[in-house]
């Protein structure tokens, strides 16, 4: 086990939900991982074909999101360009162990057995 402090993502008293994201947050987040490098141009064009968005807020958000630990921010250029710190698959880890830290006190097992039988949606 590291001995590294955890980054903003990883805490687990975030008190806006279980993840310490918001929905706008992990769309952007989306995006990055399904592009590997963006500038701000390049999520706000692809987030406002679904919804109304602010490029100042893009911009926000993925300032925050570096912050977090979760981008990196490259400023060698005019426009800054953003890359994933960690993977989607880091961050799904993060928010399972969340909902079990919080939400059923460490227990896995409800958990497991949910996953390998997901109810029948017919």
């Amino acid at each position: 086990m590291s001995d590294e402090k955890p980054q903003a993502w990883q805490r687990r008293d975030h008190s806006r939900d279980l993840t310490g994201l918001g929905w706008l947050e992990a769309d952007v987040l989306r995006v990055v991982w399904d592009k590997g490098e963006v500038t701000v141009r390049d999520v706000y064009e692809e987030l406002r074909e679904n919804r109304r968005i602010a490029y100042t807020t893009v911009m926000s958000v993925l300032r925050n999101l570096a912050g977090k630990g979760l981008l990196e921010q490259d400023r060698s250029s005019a426009a800054y360009v953003y890359r994933p710190k960690v993977t989607d698959e880091q961050v799904a880890r993060g928010i399972l162990d969340a909902l079990v830290d919080k939400i059923m006190g460490g227990n896995r097992a409800p958990l497991i057995e949910y996953l390998q039988h997901p109810p029948r949606n017919d």
